[in-house]
């Protein structure tokens, strides 16, 4: 068949039949099947990216803040002690704006969250002096201070992804982080 044979045969036809149609359907149907579970499988993933750039960033910020306060620990204070770590909890002690400033963070527990204990996140919490707490940081998973030298606080995050990935085998599909930072204390009259 040439050109203007094929012009006359799709001319004198009348329509599709309905044989033309369900096939025609059923490979629609196909490629929109395969296209709807790319999406999903993409956007599931984007999602789950996103999770482990926000663990990240907000871990970040918190160890930016908690350094920022314990660098204050002992700022003219005079003979009071400067910091008390006792388990996950750390206070700290400065002049800013009262005799002896004190700053409080301590983990605080999610109410009914679902989550067997071991896998239980938890909230990061401040109280200044006598104020009310504030939860300035959520999903972490542990928190430690130690002491390495008299002028240093190592200060160790473990947080966690708010989502569980299906493809990641390890801590029952929950992605997990630690960040160590060491904070110098340079107002100790040692």
């Amino acid at each position: 068949m040439n050109g203007t044979s094929i012009m006359k045969y799709l001319n004198n036809s009348r329509g599709t039949t309905l044989l033309e149609l369900m096939v025609a359907t059923a490979l629609t149907g196909v490629l929109m099947a395969a296209g709807l579970s790319f999406y999903t499988n993409m956007h599931s993933q984007t999602l789950l990216q996103e999770d482990i750039s926000d663990m990240q960033q907000n871990s970040r910020n918190v160890l930016d803040e908690l350094a920022r306060t314990t660098r204050n620990a002992g700022f003219k204070i005079g003979s009071h002690v400067p910091y008390v770590i006792n388990g996950d909890s750390l206070y700290v002690f400065f002049n800013e704006t009262q005799p002896v400033d004190t700053v409080l963070y301590y983990l605080v527990d999610y109410l009914q969250c679902g989550l067997p204990d071991d896998l239980t996140p938890k909230k990061l919490a401040r109280r200044i002096n006598s104020g009310a707490p504030v939860e300035f940081a959520d999903y972490i998973t542990d928190i430690s201070f130690t002491v390495p030298s008299a002028k240093t606080i190592e200060i160790s995050l473990e947080v966690r992804a708010v989502r569980t990935d299906p493809d990641y085998d390890l801590n029952q599909g929950i992605r997990t982080k630690t960040y160590t930072q060491r904070v110098s204390l340079k107002n100790l009259n040692l």
